[in-house]
């Protein structure tokens, strides 16, 4: 009877330790999928400059996880880059559309003038 639990207990680590490895290796995976996609979206870019490109590539190998999602949450939008001067400068500097008067509509005229 006592060979009998240990031939349970055997497979129940073995059983659990199957399933333990295949949900490890899902994870595994899904962490190798957004290391790559975000590495590849740093470089292909077109609003960070080459440095910015690596040194957010150097960010995103070094801290995998935090990297990857700090690039997709802030990286991407182009905020920081431009904050810390690693864009290509395509938002800067750029005057408004509407400047001066911002209506098309004639002025109204009540019969008072101003000066």
């Amino acid at each position: 009877m006592i060979t009998n639990l240990a031939d349970r207990a055997d497979t129940a680590v073995t059983w659990m330790s199957g399933i333990f490895g295949v949900v490890l290796a899902l994870v595994g995976l899904a962490l190798l999928v957004l290391l790559l996609a975000a590495v590849i979206s740093a470089l292909v870019d077109r609003d960070t400059s080459a440095g910015g490109k690596l040194l957010w590539v150097i960010f995103i190998l070094w801290f995998p996880l935090f990297g990857a999602i700090a690039w997709f949450v802030v990286g991407r939008k182009g905020h920081l880059n431009r904050f810390l001067g690693i864009d290509k400068g395509k938002a800067r500097h750029t005057i408004p559309t509407s400047v001066g008067q911002h209506s098309d509509a004639p002025p109204h005229r009540n019969g008072l003038s101003h000066a």
